[in-house]
């Protein structure tokens, strides 16, 4: 219980990190997209290991996008903003409690996946 706590408490701080960068201009920065890049990937590994088994499913292709991005295969949109944005809330609240799949957060879950996964092909 321990080791989920810690990974909540790093994960939200991470992501609320994240979401100011998010507010800024489209032109994120190299520093912001390697946030974004680490950020997920902590997500992706250390999730399914405290219990967190649906949040790898949606970190995996933004932290795909992003690394593409990092590699100029992808250039960074208002749109891929805001999707990052909607993923970034996605993931807090089901920080807060993974329970709290409802039809609704379940559908907008598997919009950002096809998203994320069509941008990056």
């Amino acid at each position: 219980m321990r080791v989920k706590n810690i990974f909540i408490k790093e994960t939200s701080d991470n992501l609320a990190v994240l979401e100011e960068e998010l507010t800024k201009p489209v032109n994120l920065s190299k520093e912001a997209i390697e946030m974004v890049v680490r950020t997920m990937h902590n997500i992706k590994g250390t999730a399914p290991m405290v219990g967190f088994t649906a949040l790898p499913e949606i970190a995996t292709p933004v932290e795909q996008a992003y690394k593409e991005v990092l590699d100029n295969k992808l250039v960074v949109s208002n749109h891929m903003v805001e999707k990052t944005k909607t993923a970034v809330s996605v993931i807090q609240q089901l920080l807060v409690n993974e329970e709290s799949h409802t039809p609704q957060t379940e559908e907008e879950q598997q919009l950002l996946i096809d998203y994320f996964n069509a941008i990056t092909g």
